[in-house]
């Protein structure tokens, strides 16, 4: 005999066992229907089949997410495929919407009108009597009692051919499983519709209706997003206790909660509160709160598992939204809420921005109790608060414009004071100057270079040039090529410098006249000691005045002073800032501080990078919180400065004189601590006032 034909109860298990290992998934309901007289066994095999199966390495019965419910008996309807379109009675058949535990829903339209309905009906005709039809008119009952803005309304119910169906309102705008990321990021439109849905099966319960299958999936949205909650077709009565009959697993597993996956034999509105919550935590987290690769770890973790707390999913998530999901998904069903509407009530007050029932209340909401319970110690405390809040404003406002204008006048002060220094260090380049213009326009050297004798150029450069103020002197040819050097630290005597700026600008001067022929070069990184220096240079023609033009050279260090005196004093600090040579002319640079106090000789200058510096047509513009490049290095000028700017005349170099903050608003802030000081030594005893005043009246006589 075929074993599929068997009606021993071993071969037919082992036969779905078998299907199984082929990576099957066996239809429950087929095989109850081919094997009648083990109806109940098989019902019970499936139930431990799909709790069990895949310990043992099998793949679950039915899918998760899918409705299952396995108390019906030997008279489990079968499903008899038919194509969607055609007749039924008085409607026609448009499109199959989908499929539930014993039904099937259509798209359909009256015959003879525009109207579209969903139908749903049976999943096999000829079933008259069986638990099937009998479980299907019994959710026809249950769901056209119910009237209810958020639950899908029933419009008309019979029987066709021995197959009974009902109509309801087809809600186009889908499942809510479908729109999960539509409110993803919208936690009080969450609260909102949650609390909607919530309030639809508070309704069902007050009507002695447990729906026992909560999920996205058995919630539409209409065009408006009004949530519409469906498919009561696991739907059982409560008794007048509150309560049903449990049994075997039904439902979707996903949202079960905890007693319905055990089986117990009593069920209550806390299953429908669990599956709220369960509903509540995917939109919020875009998760499931108990999730699992088999219907085993889900099972698994609904039992033993505790969710992961939503803000760990979303940081920014409301304390207090995250506490109401959680308290739905207890697992003990007495600590649920007490009611979907209870529910729905502190969804209603985190709406209202109200502290909610299932979270204890923080210090800033007990202070508020307080406050209720003494109106008259906190109305003088409210008022001392006013009136030292009013009075800080009022010090503060005037301390700021004080300091304001202090700080205005400092820095017009340092912005005079970098004028002066600044028309110090031009005569001070001027002198720098002189002797290299002179020594540019000197015979000797003419004839020296123009014979290319270069010993003579280096004896002259050190009779003539060598002083204190200079690092080195030398001589570029037309080429820009160092000829002669003196003294020699390194070997530069040969190599070529034409990108040089010091170069560059003293050829652009050779025609002119005086002291507009000397050039004051870029800051660039000399090749002798790896320091950042200064040039003086001139242009020459050795040969005539239509000759090549050559150039002499004169580099300055950096230091303190730039070997002038009077730049610094007690509370001003004068600094010498220079752009530094990119070897690009046109090229915006940044500046180096080129004269600093804390410098000294042959010390690397800091960068101060040109975007600090806020250049306009008369110099830089004041700067109220400058900090000193050389801070990094030099410890003693760290902190906040009050900066004045003055450009140096016909250069791009640029004086800072800068005060520190602290000195120049001192006199302010001891103002300042003086008026708060009085402020709040004057709140203090009014307060003790208050507080005398109230608990002598709280004194018994």
């Amino acid at each position: 005999m075929n074993p599929v034909e068997s009606d021993d109860l071993d071969a037919i298990t082992a036969n779905i066992l078998r299907a199984i290992e082929r990576g099957e998934v066996p239809d429950a309901a087929a095989w109850v229907a081919r094997h009648p007289a083990h109806a109940a066994e098989l019902a019970d095999f499936f139930a431990d089949l799909d709790r069990f199966g895949p310990f043992l390495g099998m793949g679950s019965a039915a899918a998760s997410d899918e409705t299952v419910d396995y108390r019906q008996s030997a008279d489990r309807a079968v499903d008899v495929a038919e194509g969607p379109h055609g007749r039924f009675g008085e409607y026609e058949l448009l499109a199959e919407i989908g499929r539930g535990a014993m039904g099937v829903v259509y798209r359909a339209r009256p015959v003879g009108t525009q109207m579209v309905v969903a139908l749903k009906q049976v999943r096999a005709a000829g079933l008259d009597g069986t638990d099937a039809v009998q479980r299907f008119r019994e959710e026809v009952l249950t769901a056209s009692g119910l009237k209810h803005p958020n639950i899908v309304p029933i419009y008309h119910v019979g029987e066709q051919a021995g197959r009974p169906f009902y109509t309801m309102a087809l809600i186009e705008g889908g499942s809510l499983e479908s729109q999960l990321a539509r409110f993803r990021d919208d936690p009080r439109e969450i609260a909102r519709l949650v609390a909607k849905i919530a309030r639809a099966v508070h309704y069902a319960h007050q009507r002695q209706v447990l729906h026992r299958d909560l999920k996205p999936g058995n919630v539409v949205l209409d065009e408006s997003g009004e949530p519409h909650v469906a498919d009561f077709g696991l739907a059982t009565k409560l008794n007048a206790a509150g309560a049903s009959e449990g049994g075997p697993a039904a439902g979707s597993l996903p949202w079960m909660a905890p007693e319905a996956v055990r089986g117990d034999p009593t069920l209550t509105t806390a299953i429908d509160v669990w599956a709220l919550g369960g509903i509540l935590y995917e939109l919020l987290t875009g998760k499931r709160p108990f999730p699992g690769e088999t219907r085993s770890d889900i099972r698994h973790a609904i039992l033993e598992s505790e969710p992961i707390p939503p803000r760990t999913l979303v940081p920014g998530l409301s304390r207090d939204l995250e506490a109401v999901c959680l308290k739905c998904l207890v697992k003990d069903p007495d600590k649920r809420y007490e009611s979907a509407m209870a529910l729905a009530l502190d969804l209603d007050r985190w709406l209202r921005d109200e502290p909610v029932r299932t979270r204890r209340a923080g210090p800033g909401e007990r202070f508020a109790r307080m406050c209720r319970r003494h109106p008259a110690l906190v109305g003088g405390m409210a008022a001392l608060g006013v009136l030292l809040v009013a009075g800080t404003l009022a010090a503060l406002s005037v301390a700021r414009a004080q300091e304001e204008r202090l700080r205005g006048e400092v820095c017009r002060g340092n912005e005079f004071a970098a004028r002066h220094v600044a028309s110090t260090i031009l005569g001070r380049l001027e002198q720098l100057g002189d002797p290299v213009l002179t020594a540019a326009g000197d015979p000797e050297l003419h004839r020296a270079c123009g014979a290319n004798d270069w010993p003579a150029v280096e004896n002259f450069l050190r009779m003539k040039l060598h002083t204190e103020a200079f690092a080195t002197v030398y001589i570029l040819d037309p080429e820009g090529t160092i000829r002669a050097e003196w003294p020699q630290r390194r070997t530069v005597v040969g190599q070529n410098f034409r990108d040089r700026d010091y170069f560059l600008g003293a050829v652009a001067n050779a025609d002119r006249r005086g002291r507009e022929r000397v050039h004051l070069s870029r800051v660039f990184t000399s090749r002798n000691d790896g320091l950042d220096k200064l040039a003086i240079s001139a242009p020459l023609r050795p040969t005539g005045a239509d000759g090549p033009v050559w150039v002499l050279g004169a580099t300055v260090p950096t230091d303190a002073r730039l070997g002038l005196t009077g730049l610094h004093d007690a509370r001003r600090k004068a600094v010498l800032l220079a752009p530094r040579d990119t070897g690009v002319p046109s090229q915006t640079s940044d500046y180096v501080i080129l004269v600093h106090e804390a410098y000294s000789p042959g010390e690397r200058p800091a960068s101060l990078p040109s975007v600090k510096l806020h250049q306009v047509d008369t110099g830089f513009a004041a700067d109220e919180d400058y900090a000193d490049p050389v801070a990094a290095t030099h410890p003693d000028y760290a902190g906040r400065w009050l900066a004045g700017f003055a450009p140096v005349p016909g250069t791009e170099l640029v004086v800072l004189v800068q005060q520190r903050y602290d000195e120049a608003v001192a006199p302010q802030g001891a103002f300042l601590r003086r008026l708060l000081a009085s402020v709040g030594g004057a709140f203090g005893l009014a307060l003790l006032l208050v507080a005398g005043l109230w608990l002598a009246r709280r004194r018994p006589a």
